[in-house]
């Protein structure tokens, strides 16, 4: 990103607000050379960030990543005072960390106003908030800005800058400048609701949700997008740490500014938090955290198999790429693969073989298993067309450019037990991973991947900020394998276009309904890595 840097670093920044994140803006900001000033409303609060931050920066020297003259000297430019006069006085910027209210905000950015000199420019660290409004209430709608950090702010890498409606290029550049020099990642966007971060993973949280309250395991859906899609982790255990009621908040808001019923909130998430179970700290939330137990307890306990051994031989139709993978790792892991299928105990359905065309043909046997590899494709379905259903499992590897060694089984009406514990002998053969669920449209992984670029390209169509920048947000903001269009680059668009419109005509949810910009994407023939060009170019 192109950014003019200032010619001199602000003396002093005011913080206003002593909580976790201001306390992290004025630790930051100590080390990046400036003098803080740190307000808050009591001055037990303030004495309390202030040791917190003295006792953080003296472990960093510890450590032996700083002087420890230099940490000292950055704790002594530390200043904390519940005068917001005082605060407000020879400061180049505020930094507001304040409640998140629309209310307090615009009621302290009135009293600033009248306190602080002209030439100060003003920050929210919202994480949703309109930026204009704040701007506007404050009455200096041009020296307004949005820098919304992460928590913990010394850890996390990211900073969202955010241009209000007004917002001079001039303020924009230096808030550009100043997380820079506060050793961020600096991406930019305009003012809507929820930003890029907390705007882009709404699917994500919404598609997990939904999930659990279609009755599969948090920790089935938390593993298959932690092992399946490289996320560091899932997004329900991420929650729990959060604070369900917060995820719910950040929903319902956007869901009120937009209407749009892509981000209408899960029935299940609202149950959870009228009856108190906001996540961790409350011992409860999509997990239960019993006192005696080592690690988190999922609220609906995973599908069990019974214990099986893999099928003796393996035939695989189908001669695209999923075929000819699968047939690699199972030969290396010394597994018999036979080409004739009425050998074999298991026989791989794999695209460009239809599975429906093969059980039309009448040839199955009654101790043959049948594996269907096609992520867009009915299990049960696949068992009626068989005349045998008990022995018809659904088997995929959604995303084998992140992990070709994670495969999802599907479960369908009436396929049994055993039949899917033989397909999941056969994966641990030869050295794969998976989750078992009972039929789900388009899996876990992909399903909730494709919904996250869908929103993405909602979010790019509306200018909301560049390709490079959304991707880059969501990969350091959520510590995610790949950003949205890295992940659609690599799927394929026209995959995704595929996989949203199956699910919008599946389920008949609105949300799922495919924006017009990746259409347009397919339409002028930028369809991803394959094709040399996609949301990103690939052509030397």
């Amino acid at each position: 990103m192109s950014s003019h840097e200032v010619d001199t670093m602000p003396e002093k920044i005011a913080v206003i607000g002593s909580g976790t994140m201001g306390a992290g803006i004025a630790q930051v900001c100590l080390l990046a050379g400036y003098r803080v000033t740190l307000q808050d409303l009591k001055d037990e609060l303030v004495q309390n960030a202030r040791a917190q931050i003295a006792r953080f920066i003296r472990r960093i020297a510890e450590k032996g990543q700083l002087e420890n003259s230099a940490a000292e000297a950055a704790i002594s430019r530390l200043t904390v005072t519940t005068d917001l006069a005082e605060t407000a006085q020879n400061t180049s910027w505020v930094i507001e960390a304040v409640f998140e209210n629309m209310k307090v905000k615009r009621d302290l950015f009135q009293r600033l106003n009248k306190l602080c000199p002209p030439q100060t420019n003003f920050a929210s660290n919202t994480s949703g908030l309109s930026i204009s409004e704040i701007g506007a209430a404050g009455g200096r709608p041009h020296q307004t800005v949005g820098l919304h950090f992460f928590n913990p702010v010394p850890l996390m890498k990211l900073v969202e800058v955010v241009r209000g409606s007004d917002t001079a290029p001039e303020v924009e550049q230096a808030a550009i400048a100043l997380g820079q020099r506060l050793r961020k990642t600096v991406v930019v966007c305009s003012d809507s609701p929820n930003f890029i971060v907390n705007r882009i993973n709404r699917p994500v949280n919404l598609e997990a949700q939904q999930l659990l309250q279609d009755g599969l395991s948090s920790l089935t859906i938390d593993r298959a997008l932690v092992q399946g899609a490289g996320f560091k982790m899932g997004p329900l255990m991420t929650s729990d740490l959060s604070g369900v009621h917060i995820g719910l908040t950040v929903t319902e808001n956007i869901f009120k500014e937009t209407g749009d019923p892509r981000f209408r909130p899960v029935p299940l998430v609202r149950k959870l938090v009228r009856a108190g179970h906001l996540g961790k700290k409350a011992g409860k939330g999509y997990y239960l955290y019993p006192a005696e137990a080592e690690s988190p307890v999922p609220r609906q306990p995973e599908i069990s198999l019974p214990q099986a051994e893999a099928p003796a031989n393996v035939a695989i139709l189908g001669n695209g790429p999923e075929a000819a993978r699968l047939k690699e790792q199972l030969t290396q892991a010394g597994c018999q693969v036979v080409e004739d299928y009425k050998q074999s105990g298991l026989v791989l359905i794999s695209p460009p073989q239809d599975y429906r065309e093969f059980f039309k043909q009448g040839k199955t046997a009654g101790d043959t298993l049948y594996a269907i590899m096609e992520p867009l494709a009915s299990v049960t379905e696949a068992g009626f067309l068989s005349g045998q259903p008990q022995n018809v499992v659904g088997l995929q590897n959604p995303l084998p450019f992140q992990n070709d060694k994670f495969y999802e089984i599907s479960l369908g009406l009436e396929t049994s037990r055993e039949a899917a514990g033989k397909v999941a002998a056969l994966l641990e053969k030869a050295g794969c991973s998976y989750a078992v669920m009972p039929e789900t449209p388009a899996g876990i992984v992909l399903r909730t991947i494709c919904a996250m670029i869908n929103e993405a390209a909602f979010a790019w169509q509306e200018n909301l900020a560049s390709v490079s920048d959304i991707d880059t947000a969501m990969r350091l903001g959520m510590n995610y394998g790949l950003g949205p269009f890295q992940y659609a680059d690599r799927l394929g668009i026209t995959a995704v276009l595929a996989t949203l419109d199956y699910l919008h005509a599946e389920t008949g949810d609105p949300r799922y309904r495919a924006s017009v910009g990746l259409r347009q994407m397919v339409r002028a023939g930028r369809l991803g890595q394959s094709a040399g060009r996609g949301f990103y170019d690939y052509q030397s």
